[in-house]
């Protein structure tokens, strides 16, 4: 074991309490359909779903759209098409549970019998089939195990454990059908192959590992032969246990938000799994971090539905993120806020079931009694936020509400998981509502995770609010990046960080040059300010960018305005020392960026004076007070 304080906990903890730990597998879920309520409103919203569903086609998994990811870089039709499938199939299981009508089992085993004949389970995006052979027909022979091949065995594995009787009874031979399906899909290439990449022996470890191994723990307990179903679960936990004592102690997720959801919850879920099928007899406090884990997200917010936003994760927290985890393990671990956290977030549906989360998180929140009764509370959103890890900070101007002006500085290095060129990237809100901004990620494709990624707009420093010294783009690789995050919130009305950027640029200290970004939050005067400061050989192209929500206008001769498209939205003023102003409209057709921003974006380079050594832009609120402002 490993006892470095940077960790979430140490290496072997969650091992050694499954090794003490009881194992009933059977115990999965038995409680949990026994539990549900057929009269809940969110049991009520799944059966008039798979009514409707009734007698239409099935969506239909096409080879010409899986061969779409080596010819032209789609992965969205294929996997759209998938999803539904899945969502489908997960719907009928509940309808059935609930009500016991036949024609939903019917529907289920449907859904089910046509998994098990499609050819593959894994994401096309994933496949090695192309790369091996260049053929676009994935090969059974070799079959991969990626995201999309443990979502499907989890599937199955949750419906039998649901509907296992009642399947053996009407479609005798389905069950054992799938079980073959999922050994030969997954566990015998989990146990065969220990080359998989998501498994974390050898380099990075990232949401793959806890996403899979969870999936895996839940087929092996639905499955896999007694006599070999401890071992596979034994060297899942083992995997998990690398991801959680990978993390670092202060619970940061450098996937960003949206990726807690499908890493640290993925964990969570699969310790939920683990502690139900030992009775209750897992010792979750071995687990140490959990609570900085699971503050996570409410650290993240900014308000109003936005988060802080890096890397590939979008800005906007999806009402349909399956809130009960953080909520189960609040609860489990005694901590009020994440609780009221999770309880007080606008959720996907009333009844705080969101349809698309997977059959096995649907069955835990329907069962959720404690779950289904809990009351909105108060959202924390703290004064301020530092992740050491990150070298991220983020200051508001009033604890516990939105309203005011917040800022934030980001740094870390340039080969982070799913990782933008954006260290020094800023961002400012005001009232929960961004103005400068993160833009996030675009639609996935084929150049998104390979060597093509940086020459997508997204994921450049041009298009963060960074520096540009002498013109130069940051690029990808570790050895890019920022020096500690330095600075307090010192409780008086003023939070301030700094970040030596020199390193993210390649400057050469030795020979005197140096680049400063300070971030100041005076709450006193309803203030934000950037500053910068170099030291480097003058040149034209020496600048900072601003990437802003949506529209921008000069102001005054030293001001700028951006008008954000919210109604009843202050707009944000920008004062500045700069010698030139460049305004740049950027028009958006990417579906997963409008759905966050809209039409369009600006991006603002404010470029120095001659012989300048320093800028300073400054943010307040347009409360209709003198539009020239005044630097500080």
């Amino acid at each position: 074991m490993h006892t470095d304080r940077a960790f979430l906990m140490p290496r072997g903890a969650l091992v050694e309490a499954w090794a003490r730990a009881e194992w009933h597998p059977q115990s999965l879920l038995l409680d949990d359909t026994e539990a549900i309520d057929p009269d809940a409103t969110a049991v009520a919203r799944f059966v008039a779903t798979a009514d409707r569903a009734l007698g239409t086609p099935w969506p239909d998994v096409r080879l010409s759209d899986y061969a779409r990811y080596p010819r032209d870089g789609d992965r969205s039709a294929y996997e759209s098409a998938t999803f539904a499938r899945m969502d489908r199939v997960a719907t009928a299981v509940v309808a059935a549970v609930a009500t016991g009508r036949v024609e939903f089992l019917d529907e289920a085993a449907d859904g089910l019998y046509a998994i098990c004949e499609q050819s593959t389970w894994c994401w096309p995006a994933h496949d090695d089939v192309f790369a091996r052979s260049g053929e676009v027909v994935a090969d059974r022979s070799r079959p991969y195990v990626d995201l999309g091949a443990g979502e499907m065995a989890a599937l199955l594995a949750w419906a039998r454990f649901a509907l296992g009787a009642a399947l053996d009874a009407r479609f005798p031979g389905l069950t054992r059908r799938m079980g073959a399906e999922v050994d030969e899909r997954i566990l015998a290439p989990f146990l065969e192959r220990r080359d998989w990449h998501w498994l974390g022996l050898h380099g990075r470890i990232h949401n793959w590992n806890p996403w899979i191994h969870g999936n895996v723990i839940v087929a092996a307990a639905a499955f896999a032969d007694p006599g070999i179903t401890r071992v596979i679960v034994d060297l899942a936990v083992e995997g998990i246990d690398r991801y959680l004592a990978a993390l670092p102690a202060d619970g940061a997720i450098d996937e960003g938000f949206g990726y807690w959801w499908n890493g640290a919850a993925r964990a969570l879920d699969a310790l939920e799994v683990l502690d139900r099928a030992a009775g209750g007899t897992l010792d979750v406090g071995a687990v140490t971090g959990l609570d900085e884990l699971l503050r996570f997200p409410l650290r993240s917010q900014l308000g109003l539905g936005w988060v802080l936003g890096f890397a590939d994760a979008e800005p906007r927290a999806s009402n349909d993120h399956p809130w009960r985890i953080p909520h189960h393990w609040g609860r489990r671990l005694g901590l009020d806020d994440v609780v009221a956290h999770a309880s007080g977030f606008e959720r996907g549906a009333p009844d705080g079931v969101a349809p698309n989360v997977g059959l096995g998180r649907i069955l835990s929140a329907l069962a959720d009694r404690d779950w289904a009764r809990a009351s909105a509370g108060a959202p924390a959103l703290p004064a301020s936020v530092v992740f050491p890890s990150l070298r991220l900070a983020l200051a508001r101007q009033r604890s516990g509400s939105p309203e005011g002006l917040a800022i934030s500085l980001k740094g870390g290095h340039n080969d982070e998981n799913h990782n933008h060129n954006d260290l020094g990237s800023v961002t400012v809100t005001l009232d929960g509502i961004p103005a400068v901004i993160d833009i996030g990620r675009p639609t996935y494709d084929a150049r998104t995770f390979g060597p093509d990624r940086y020459t997508l707009w997204t994921m450049r420093s041009d298009w963060h609010s960074v520096p540009e010294p002498r013109g130069a783009l940051q690029q990808a690789g570790a050895r890019w990046r920022t020096g500690e995050l330095r600075g307090e919130d010192d409780g008086s009305g003023i939070a301030e960080w700094a970040l030596d950027l020199g390193d993210a640029w390649g400057l050469e200290a030795d020979g005197g040059e140096r680049w400063i970004r300070r971030i100041r939050l005076d709450r006193e005067a309803s203030a934000a300010e950037v500053h910068d400061e170099w030291s480097l050989a003058e040149h034209p192209d020496t600048r900072t960018t601003w990437i802003a929500w949506a529209d921008v206008e000069e102001a005054g001769p030293t001001t700028l305005r951006i008008r954000r498209p919210v109604a009843g939205s202050r707009d944000v003023l920008v004062d500045h020392d700069a010698a030139t102003v460049a305004i740049e409209v950027r028009e958006i057709d990417d579906p997963v960026i409008a759905h966050s921003w809209g039409e369009r974006l600006t991006r603002v380079r404010l470029s120095p004076p001659p012989g300048a050594s320093s800028m300073t832009v400054r943010f307040r609120a347009d409360d209709g007070d003198d539009v020239g402002g005044t630097h500080a």
